[in-house]
């Protein structure tokens, strides 16, 4: 009976999950540009603990979604599902402004379908656009008016995914996965004019909300090889590619005059295309207590095509990160402490953004942690993982802004032995 209702509540968690399509970031003006904010982490708080590696880092206990090729490895049912908040400040030369949220983050069932295969299917965010800016300038030719500008974005992409990994020989697995990306971009762009000779004008706004509904699939392909190098270690090496993407647009734009009664409004269809994407991992394991890794991701966002068929002003970006996880001692029984699995890691990458001849870079370290709940036992193993981390963004100088956020991430995962044919003797 526990295990239906714990099956019940999983796939309820699951249809409910588009929850995830809300706000997971704080105000950024960066994600004004493109999709918005790309969740650059495909796997877990687990992998956030660890500056988001794990392309070839497996765990037994944790769910493996950052590289498909790796599901082979949870050879026992696993349900996983985690929250995730942000602080950021945001700076400019001149000024300054804090604020934060948190929402549902990802969501997850992995499944062994036979000894060497397992199949895993989730929920998590693709993207988020959460910004407002507001600039002020002399009108032309009229330096005593000024026009007040006011843009305005929110929204954001979820990605549903079906994902398989299989092992072929020795220690080699290959995997694949296909995600159902959806969600709607809401920018709205809004100016008003200030003219001290002119009352009437300054009451005159316009406002152009621009918003477009995405949907379409992404796939991607996975492998890794783990060898044993001596008595006590392994290493391992893993890989990532996604494939171009073409997804469908629906756009709808509204024209409104806050002295003219009613609104405008123009529709269009189109598509956008997301580039491909290449993520390669390598990582030492014991085999049992301790884990360090090194990922390397590179994003072709010099090919991504808009609604209206450019690049957005995107360039090529990277991200390099190294983590690593410790257990002191897992079977403990006097100490609790020694049972937690403790994370962290370092990461640096250079985002696809370049404004005002700055290329914006992204740095940041991070903590974490599995502590073990309840009593273990051989059917099942509940465990709370959290992470921390903290990061800069951007820069103050030539216009721009920085971002300094702190991220934290919660996490409860469920390990339980679902399909065992119990005997009586």
């Amino acid at each position: 009976m526990y295990k239906t209702f714990r099956v019940l509540i999983g796939f309820a968690a699951l249809c409910l999950a588009h929850t995830t399509q809300a706000q997971l970031i704080s105000n950024t003006p960066y994600s004004r540009y493109g999709l918005g904010e790309i969740n650059e982490n495909l796997g877990t708080v687990r992998n956030a603990g660890m500056a988001g590696t794990g392309i070839s880092a497996a765990n037994s206990y944790q769910p493996n979604t950052a590289n498909p090729a790796l599901l082979y490895y949870n050879s026992i049912t696993n349900f996983t599902m985690g929250i995730a908040g942000q602080v950021k400040k945001v700076s400019s030369e001149s000024s300054s402004q804090t604020n934060g949220n948190g929402n549902l983050n990802n969501i997850s069932l992995t499944v062994p379908v036979t000894k060497r295969w397992s199949s895993a299917v989730g929920l998590r965010p693709f993207s988020t656009v959460n910004y407002q800016v507001n600039i002020s300038d002399a009108v032309e030719g009229n330096p005593q008016a000024t026009i007040f500008r006011e843009y305005v974005g929110s929204g954001g992409l979820s990605e549903v995914y079906f994902a398989h990994g299989v092992r072929i020989a020795g220690g080699l697995t290959v995997g694949g996965s296909a995600s159902y990306i959806f969600g709607n971009i809401t920018n709205e762009s809004s100016s008003t004019i200030n003219d001290p000779e002119q009352e009437a004008v300054g009451q005159e706004r316009v406002t152009v909300v621009d918003r477009t509904s995405y949907n379409d699939f992404i796939f991607r392909a996975g492998a890794n090889y783990r060898q044993k190098v001596t008595d006590k270690l392994f290493l391992s090496a893993g890989t990532v590619y996604s494939f171009e993407s073409k997804l469908d647009a629906e756009r709808k734009v509204t024209y409104e005059r806050l002295t003219l009664p009613g609104a405008a409004a123009d529709s269009a269809e189109n598509s956008v295309i997301v580039p491909a994407s290449l993520r390669a991992g390598i990582s030492i394991d014991n085999g049992s207590n301790l884990t360090v890794a090194a990922d390397f991701a590179s994003y072709k966002w010099s090919d991504f095509k808009n609604f209206e068929g450019n690049d957005g002003g995107l360039k090529d970006s990277y991200r390099l990160s190294v983590g690593g996880e410790y257990t002191p001692e897992a079977n403990s029984i006097d100490n609790y402490f020694k049972r937690i699995m403790y994370r962290g890691g370092l990461y640096y990458g250079q985002t696809p953004y370049e404004l005002n001849g700055e290329r914006i870079t992204d740095k940041g370290v991070t903590v974490g942690a599995t502590l073990p709940i309840g009593r273990s036992t051989v059917y099942d193993l509940y465990q709370l993982n959290f992470s921390l981390g903290y990061g800069q963004r951007g820069t103050t100088e030539n216009g721009l802004v920085k971002e300094d956020y702190l991220q934290v991430g919660l996490e409860f995962t469920v390990n339980s032995r679902w399909f065992i044919k119990r005997r009586i003797d």
